[in-house]
């Protein structure tokens, strides 16, 4: 192909993705929950008491949006539960380093005789796709949470802050698949993060990290 061939083909093919990047849509709908990035069974469990961990407070907009293709120009939305998925995968970080847990609607909802009760809310939940080349859109995601938590060896009023950024190149253009990489990648750091911190503080006590028997999930 000669070079002027080649330059006429990238420049129409240059031209034929931008105009449909600016081609308005409707929503891009992500699909799929938050999910590990391995399976792995529990940690060496232990006898002790359940840690309950509760939903999160999440104030969403309406019909789940997250987000904004800027690409395609369109929001982007999330059919799940934010405040639902985040907490459900710090169970099962928890459920990974051998600690029982049990899945409660709220705070008050956690049995009278649980190890440590683990609750918070989610002050940012968001991914943006922008173009940054010819054949490339950036998925970029961003989840910030605030946990507190009480029991165990934990001081009056314990909480902290978590935030994590995570980016995906999708090719040509923003895909669900891509889109759901983006927000899992950044929601796994932080889950990862706040079973680290709820350990340090002593909110939590984790048994020695070992390979249990077993392969059940947090109720």
């Amino acid at each position: 192909m000669s070079r002027m061939v080649r330059s006429a083909f990238l420049g129409l093919l240059s031209i034929t993705i931008f105009s449909a990047g600016c081609a308005t849509s409707n929503v891009l709908q992500v699909e799929g929950s938050l999910d590990r990035p391995a399976k792995r069974g529990p940690g060496a469990g232990s006898a002790a008491k359940a840690v309950a961990v509760a939903d999160f407070a999440y104030a969403g907009k309406a019909g789940g949006e997250i987000g904004r293709d800027y690409d395609r120009v369109r929001p982007i939305a999330w059919s799940a539960s934010p405040g639902k998925a985040l907490p459900d995968l710090i169970a099962v970080v928890l459920f990974e380093r051998g600690v029982p847990v049990v899945r409660v609607a709220d705070e008050a909802a956690a049995p009278p005789d649980a190890a440590a009760k683990v609750w918070g809310r989610i002050d940012e939940l968001r991914i943006d796709a922008k173009r940054t080349g010819t054949f490339n859109v950036e998925d970029s995601a961003r989840v910030a949470v605030t946990v507190y938590g009480s029991g165990g060896g934990a001081p009056p009023q314990w909480n902290t802050a978590v935030a994590s950024n995570y980016s995906f190149t999708d090719a040509l253009f923003v895909t669900e698949a891509g889109a759901l990489e983006a927000l899992n990648g950044a929601a796994n750091a932080v889950a990862e993060e706040v079973v680290k911190r709820l350990i340090s503080a002593g909110v939590i006590s984790a048994p020695p990290a070992a390979v249990g028997e077993g392969d059940k999930e947090p109720k």
